[in-house]
């Protein structure tokens, strides 16, 4: 069990922050350059990011000008025992109930008892330094977000009343997603399910898993690797019309 209130930063005291300055959590990340999905997964009270991060985002606000009105410096009990909180931990938090909402009035989200949570560890290889962390979990926030738009748009009907090619894209462009941050989480764990093959292009390709390894080739190398060319070629991709484009283009 940890308590929140012995940390630099609760998740409730983050929301009463941002929202006391205004700031939705795009903007705080940004204004901040903190990484967004550290701010995001740690306001929902199951996701306890390192130290550091906690320290830098409590001294962001204050330097916008929130006060925290601390009767002890943050975290000194748990500084005081040498607890260590590691980044990467996942769980299901208790109920944030007894909190302060963070106006004025109320001490600006001082919590009025502590809130513990039951925590997991999520094992991250160490193989991967932290931009490239980072990297990896911006890719699976987007591709989250892209995934719920594609969710919720309307199936349409062909001839005979077959699912129309735009529907079958759009599915198939969700699977893609899917499939992205499943290998995404992979790598974190130090897995490689779909390595590609040396000096080989799509045109080689033997094996279905070795067409699928090459049609990821840039996820690898613009996610993980950080590479500025395969960045590019990601963004700059068209909207794809036809089902195998989605596949391997």
């Amino acid at each position: 069990m940890i308590d929140f209130s012995e940390l630099a930063l609760s998740p409730n005291e983050s929301r009463a922050a941002r929202n006391f300055l205004g700031l939705s959590q795009a903007q705080a990340a940004t204004k901040s350059n903190l990484p967004a999905h550290k701010l995001k997964r740690f306001e929902t009270g199951t996701y306890v990011p390192d130290s550091q991060f906690l320290e830098d985002l409590r001294e962001f606000f204050e330097g916008e000008g929130y006060n925290f009105h601390d009767e002890d410096a943050p975290g000194a009990k748990a500084k005081a025992r040498g607890d260590v909180f590691p980044a990467g931990v996942v769980g299901q938090s208790s109920s944030a109930t007894g909190e302060t909402s963070g106006f004025p009035q109320e001490n600006q989200g001082k919590p009025g008892r502590a809130l513990t949570a039951q925590l997991q560890f999520m094992r991250i290889t160490p193989d991967l330094n932290s931009d490239q962390v980072d990297r990896i979990f911006d890719c699976i926030e987007h591709n989250e977000e892209a995934l719920i738009d594609d969710a919720g748009q309307p199936i349409s009907h062909g001839i005979f009343g077959a699912f129309d090619t735009p529907t079958q894209v759009r599915a198939v462009t969700a699977l893609r997603l899917l499939a992205e941050n499943g290998l995404l989480y992979a790598r974190l764990m130090g897995r490689d399910p779909l390595p590609v093959p040396a000096g080989q292009d799509g045109k080689k390709a033997k094996t279905v898993g070795e067409l699928l390894a090459i049609a990821m080739g840039d996820l690898q190398a613009a996610v993980v690797d950080g590479d500025k060319e395969a960045q590019a070629r990601r963004k700059g991709r068209e909207e794809p019309t036809e089902v195998l484009q989605v596949l391997v283009g």
